[in-house]
C-alpha cells in the first residue's frame, strides 16, 4: 500500500483552473440526459454555471458537492475506528487541500481528515473484508458516478502497482474530476477522454463523459458504485447491465436498501452485506 504523500505528484491547481473552461467545453457535448436523473440534472446546471470560467480555489464547497459528497460528521465515531484499526499507515486518511474541503483533526495526530475520505475508505475495507479479494487484485477498476474523484484518489493510493481506473460521470463532473485529480496525483496521471472510440490509457485514471459510455472499450475486473446507479435513471442501469458490469468478476455497490435494481445485482452473483445500524436501510451489494 502506497501512502497518500508517495503519490501526490500534483499539477499546480490555479494552471490547471486556467484550463477549465476548455476541458469543460471538450466534453460537454457527451452527456446523455437519459441516463440523468432530474434533481442531478440540475445540481449539474447549477456547479457548470458556478465554476465558470474559472473554479474558485474552494470549488469543493459548492453546494452540489459539498452536500451530497461531504457526509454527515455524525458518521465518523462509527466509521473511523474501523478504519483506523486496519490501514498501515494513517496518511492515507491525510485530506489533500486542493479545493478547500471542510476537514477534521485526526484524534492524537497532526494529520487533518475528512468525512469523505473516512467514509470512501470505510467503503473500500469493508468490500476487501466482505470478499476477501483486495484492491491491489485489480489491475483494472471501473466506477460509475465517481463524484469529485475522491474514492477512485484512494484507490490509487491504497494499490501498490499502477491500476487502470475509469470513470464514468457527467460531462461537469467529468471535468471536476480531471482538475482535482489532476491537482492531487499530477496531471501526467489523468487523461480526460472528448473523443470515441474510448481506450483507457493503462496504468492512468481515465475520466469518462457519459456520452461515450457505449463506445469505451474496457475489461475491468473491479466495477464500484456507491449510490449513483439507484440515483440514476433506468437507462444508465440497463446500459451497465448491458455491459456485463463492463466485464468485471468483483461488484462493490452501495444503494438504499430495496431499491428494485438490488434484485439485478444480486442475479449477478453478488450479496448483501449491510452497512451497518448507524446507517439504517442502506446496503452494500457485494461479489
Amino acid at each position: 500500500m502506497h501512502s497518500a504523500d508517495d503519490r501526490r505528484r500534483g499539477t499546480p491547481f490555479a494552471d490547471l483552473a486556467r484550463r477549465f473552461a476548455d476541458r469543460l467545453a471538450a466534453v460537454r457535448p457527451h452527456g446523455d440526459v437519459h441516463f440523468v436523473r432530474p434533481d442531478w440534472a440540475r445540481r449539474n446546471v447549477e456547479l457548470e454555471r458556478d465554476l465558470l470560467p474559472t473554479p474558485p480555489a474552494d470549488f469543493l464547497r459548492h453546494p452540489s458537492i459539498a452536500f451530497q459528497m461531504f457526509v454527515n460528521e455524525r458518521l465518523l465515531p462509527h466509521e473511523l475506528p474501523y478504519v483506523r484499526a486496519r490501514i498501515t499507515d494513517e496518511r492515507l486518511l491525510a485530506e489533500p487541500p486542493v479545493g478547500g474541503p471542510p476537514t477534521v483533526p485526526l484524534p492524537g495526530s497532526d494529520i487533518r481528515t475528512s468525512s469523505n475520505t473516512v467514509h470512501q475508505l470505510f467503503h473500500l475495507l469493508r468490500y476487501q473484508e466482505a470478499t476477501g479479494w483486495r484492491i491491489d487484485d485489480a489491475a483494472t477498476i471501473v466506477e460509475w458516478g465517481g463524484g469529485f474523484g475522491a474514492l477512485m484518489r484512494l484507490v490509487v493510493a491504497m494499490h501498490s502497482g499502477e491500476p487502470t481506473c475509469v470513470i464514468f460521470d457527467t460531462p461537469v463532473f467529468s471535468a471536476v474530476q480531471w482538475l482535482y485529480l489532476s491537482a492531487v496525483l499530477g496531471e501526467e496521471r489523468v487523461v480526460l477522454h472528448h473523443a470515441s472510440p474510448v481506450r483507457p490509457v493503462t496504468g492512468r485514471v481515465n475520466l469518462v463523459p457519459i456520452g461515450l459510455v457505449g463506445t469505451t472499450e474496457v475489461d475491468a475486473d473491479l466495477f464500484i458504485s456507491n449510490w449513483a446507479l439507484n440515483e440514476s435513471m433506468a437507462k444508465a442501469r440497463e446500459a451497465v447491465v448491458a455491459r456485463h458490469w463492463f466485464g468485471a468478476d468483483s461488484l462493490l455497490l452501495a444503494m438504499h436498501a430495496g431499491d428494485p435494481f438490488a434484485g439485478t445485482v444480486l442475479g449477478a452473483g453478488a450479496r448483501m452485506v449491510p452497512i451497518g445500524d448507524f446507517l439504517p436501510g442502506q446496503q452494500y451489494l457485494v461479489a
